[in-house]
């Protein structure tokens, strides 16, 4: 999710939309939501639009329930190595540090050659909070998805998704495969009316305690399944559904086992829809900044960790092959070349790209060619480079209207020149 849709229109208007919502359109009135036992759908639909967008508390986005714990299993911080030890020029560290300090970041991790050459949280957040993944999460369900095929319960990426949600055999959506879903072309219509009212699709799958029923039985197809690039929340939250369908497991469970403990990381948690109901696949994972390093440090490593493969062996291949219908975008991964000035995240015909500077900017091409990323709104970012052993994360929020926009070639080439520059940089 990037703007709510509801920020274009009046509160009281919406709030009023909201207490028609699920009668008219859900068949739900009166339906009481298990999110605290109590509520009914309209309220919790009252109360999610009156909140959202509240960023108290460290890592902000706190506004929101139910929520789902995500076990972790933390072998310990990783340490800072020490000014002597570092591989990376020093100067490039602190020009890179004062950037993202300036330029409301959270945090900033940035490993190299083995080791954590430095590691910064500003905005209140310690090293144990969780930050909003925000679109972050949408490489991470990818990741989750190649941990199944590894597991054994999902066959191919060719698989039909409908395998995996019943629901959709004997429909329009059974054409679509796995593969479809991980290169945003699945065929599910996402925004795609520019007025469209509170009631409509679009918030309903947002706020709604039962959105997953909205996603499954409402959301028609919008073209042929692999025939064209459609980024997506509605696309991303397909992911869920997969997961639990193949293994048998709730979304958060299966997270917990197949990569927070496996890799020795923090926990956190992630929104559901109600209790006991369904997560959001596109947005909405609350792990702390080393979470996203030691997810950043498995792709970086061939999919293994300590010797153990987590991944098929051919995941890094499929995953970093641009797509057909965007040579930007791999297997829910973007790629870092070629070089755009400014590299949207949606269809160029989106009318989502009507805004004075839509998706993200570059100010010069990256330094490296193998570069990719997991790439969140508001600069989130892990940032993956193996030819320089390299991975970068930096959480935080959008610059100031006042300041420049966040520019996203800044930190990894920084970086990357203090690595070239620094003796100790310098690969055998």
């Amino acid at each position: 999710m990037r703007t709510s849709v509801f920020m274009t229109i009046g509160k009281a208007a919406a709030v009023a939309a909201c207490l028609v919502l699920s009668g008219a359109q859900s068949g739900l009135v009166g339906a009481q939501s298990a999110v605290t036992g109590a509520e009914t759908t309209e309220e919790v639909l009252v109360r999610r639009f009156n909140t959202q967008g509240e960023t108290s508390g460290p890592g902000g986005y706190r506004w929101y329930e139910p929520t789902e714990a995500i076990a972790g299993a933390h072998d310990g911080f990783f340490e800072v190595v020490p000014p002597e030890s570092r591989t990376i020029a020093e100067d490039a560290l602190a020009e890179a540090r004062a950037y993202a300090r300036r330029n409301r970041s959270e945090s900033l991790l940035v490993w190299h050659r083995g080791a954590l050459q430095s590691a910064d949280y500003w905005m209140g957040l310690g090293p144990s909070d969780v930050v909003n993944s925000r679109s972050m999460h949408k490489m991470a369900g990818g990741l989750l998805i190649a941990r199944a095929i590894a597991d054994g319960h999902i066959d191919s990426l060719d698989d039909s998704v409908a395998r995996y949600i019943p629901r959709w055999r004997g429909t329009d959506k059974e054409p679509m495969t796995i593969r479809n879903v991980l290169q945003m072309s699945s065929g599910l219509r996402w925004f795609g009316i520019r007025d469209e009212p509170i009631t409509g699709l679009s918030s309903r799958r947002y706020l709604s305690p039962y959105w997953d029923e909205v996603l499954l039985d409402e959301v028609p197809m919008s073209f042929t399944p692999g025939t064209e690039y459609d980024y997506s929340d509605m696309t991303a939250d397909i992911m869920p559904h997969i997961i639990e369908g193949a293994t048998g497991k709730r979304y958060a469970e299966y997270f917990s086992e197949a990569l927070l403990k496996p890799l020795g990381a923090l926990g956190g948690f992630i929104w559901v829809n109600r209790e006991g109901g369904m997560p959001h696949g596109g947005c909405c994972l609350m792990l702390p900044p080393e979470t996203w390093l030691r997810l950043g440090l498995l792709v970086l490593n061939g999919g293994s960790r300590d010797g153990r493969q987590l991944l098929p062996d051919y995941w890094m291949t499929e995953m970093l092959a641009p797509s057909p219908n965007n040579e930007h975008f791999g297997l829910m991964v973007w790629l870092g070349t070629p070089h755009e000035e400014r590299r949207l995240f949606h269809r160029p015909d989106s009318w989502l790209n009507d805004v004075p500077k839509p998706g993200v900017y570059h100010s010069e091409p990256f330094l490296a060619e193998d570069l990719f990323l997991f790439d969140g709104s508001e600069g989130r970012s892990v940032v993956i480079v193996p030819s320089e052993q390299l991975v970068i994360v930096r959480t935080g929020f959008r610059p100031l209207p006042d300041q420049p926009e966040w520019d996203n070639a800044f930190l990894p080439n920084t970086i990357i020149r203090g690595i070239r520059r620094s003796a100790g940089g310098i690969a055998p």
